[in-house]
């Protein structure tokens, strides 16, 4: 095995990873496809929302004749306000600890273990209403977050986060195995009386593949693994927190040498409420906070 800092990797691909205004440019598609999705489940929220309230206002006009009505909303709010303080001195705290990793290049096949600084961040969010809305991808520290809470408001948002590195086959053609084993606070919340509320989150591995040109050529791999999907109506599903110390990220693909990649670990997740009113409302939460320790690879020739 050779001693950190031995080796560097641009040494294997016989060229310096390429400038990141250039690797982001290859993750337009992917936020179009985002921005797409996004918008897809706010105008199906949209339609659901018109139906429900034809079922939703003569229960709200029945209940709002019981003076105890107002204090149950009203006691919802604040407690979502307590929640929200609680979560964020939660994901201020640190992801649990593992064992730490060093960077290193074995052999047998070939392969990689990469350690921060990594080469490239990437974040991404859109959002409809004034939800509270931060993202973050630091290349430097391997740290990657969002937040996203409907902050009282009938608003949506979604966010994205990602860690980068670059990559180029040493062989003609080869089957290039790509993992990594991130660790990860969360937490989330849906909760609602009489009104829709949304949260989601997900994990996983992305890669980009360009032409020797420097063109965007597609993405073989587009991973994302649900964490929690909730969707909610008449009570929610309450408030959720946990962490991960390792969570296993693995996919394999081929690759050829009139290409190179871009090799991601990246996050998301949506949240989206109605806010509250007197006697009804929902609020909803999705956040996360990943520590990136390492990016491994191995190719094999063929």
């Amino acid at each position: 095995m050779q001693q950190p800092g031995e080796y560097r990797l641009e040494s294997l691909y016989g060229q310096e990873p390429p400038p990141e205004e250039l690797v982001l440019r290859g993750m337009a598609d992917l936020e179009s496809e985002l921005t797409r999705r996004f918008e897809r489940h706010h105008e199906h929220q949209r339609q659901a929302r018109v139906h429900q309230e034809k079922v939703r206002k003569p229960l709200i006009d029945a209940v709002s004749q019981d003076p105890q009505a107002a204090e149950g909303a009203r006691g919802l709010r604040e407690l979502e306000t307590s929640w929200r303080r609680e979560q964020e001195q939660f994901l201020e705290a640190p992801p649990p600890q593992a064992q730490e990793v060093t960077q290193r290049i074995f052999t047998g096949s070939i392969g990689a273990t990469v350690t921060a600084p990594y080469d490239y961040p990437w974040t991404w969010s859109t959002s409809t209403g004034s939800p509270q809305l931060s993202v973050s991808a630091d290349k430097t520290t391997g740290r990657m977050s969002f937040d996203i809470w409907n902050n009282s408001n009938d608003a949506s948002g979604s966010a994205a986060a990602a860690l980068g590195i670059f990559f180029k086959p040493m062989t003609a053609s080869g089957i290039l195995r790509l993992s990594s084993n991130p660790a990860f606070n969360y937490y989330w919340w849906t909760y609602c009386s009489f009104a829709s509320a949304h949260s989601d989150a997900f994990i996983g591995l992305y890669v980009g593949r360009y032409t020797l040109g420097n063109s965007f050529d597609g993405a073989p791999v587009n991973q994302e693994i649900v964490l929690w999907s909730d969707d909610s109506w008449w009570s929610g599903a309450g408030s959720h927190q946990g962490s991960n110390s390792g969570y296993p990220l693995f996919a394999q693909f081929n690759v050829d040498s009139s290409h190179w990649y871009a090799l991601w670990v990246w996050c998301g997740g949506s949240a989206s409420g109605e806010g509250w009113g007197v006697f009804s409302g929902s609020g909803a939460d999705s956040s996360m906070s990943v520590a990136l320790r390492s990016i491994t690879w191995e190719l094999f020739g063929c």
